[in-house]
């Protein structure tokens, strides 16, 4: 049986930067702006809402999952498709894919006296400020080279394994991904992540 992390052992690796993450992670290595931080500190008055909006792989969840981390002990609930999940309550409430509950449901939930962070691919801005909520909308999308270099380094010096050479992504290979996939972000994980399957050695990386 291989041993996980072998096989990336000749990359000075210790696992394959682009597979998935653990929600802990994935808060870590996020890349969001600084203007951020101050929405965020909003919601420590009941009252506030922030909305991530994008859709899929543009990194409305990443987003979300770096708030939630600064909001120690405070659940997150993710509404799967046709799930009917107990959102529990809290001071800050945090629910990715909100756009999956019910309408109804959801005007109940924006009725508790709390603050909210929210993923969701539908624009629920109307539905919030009828609640009475102070709403702060963050459409998620859009990439440029410079992000998308950040967001490369910061995945692959995650994986490193020791000091010294690790693969690369140069500038003109994340321009050509940047053509090919737009600023679909998991497209471009996803494909990088077979890339780095086929590594064999330190080098730097092309289409």
């Amino acid at each position: 049986m291989a041993v996980p992390g072998l096989a990336f052992e000749a990359l000075n690796l210790h696992r394959n930067p682009f597979g998935e993450l653990e929600a802990h992670e994935r808060a870590a290595l996020a890349v969001v702006e600084p203007a951020l931080l101050e929405q965020v500190r909003e919601l420590g008055q009941a009252g506030r809402a922030l909305l991530f909006l994008g859709d899929c792989g543009r990194g409305k969840s990443t987003h979300l999952h770096a708030v939630h981390a600064l909001h120690a002990g405070v659940p997150l609930t993710y509404v799967g498709p046709g799930e009917r999940p107990r959102i529990p309550e809290a001071p800050v409430v945090f629910v990715d894919e909100v756009q999956r509950l019910s309408r109804r449901r959801r005007a109940r939930l924006f009725r508790r006296r709390a603050s909210f962070v929210l993923g969701s691919h539908e624009d629920h801005g109307p539905e919030l400020e009828r609640a009475d909520l102070r709403v702060s909308t963050v459409r998620v999308g859009g990439v440029d080279v410079h992000r998308l270099e950040r967001i490369v380094a910061r995945r692959i010096e995650a994986a490193r394994r020791t000091h010294g050479p690790v693969p690369r992504v140069p500038r003109a290979t994340l321009e050509a991904l940047t053509r090919h996939f737009g600023d679909d972000l998991r497209a471009i994980e996803d494909h990088l992540y077979g890339v780095f399957q086929a590594l064999e050695e330190v080098c730097d990386v092309e289409l």
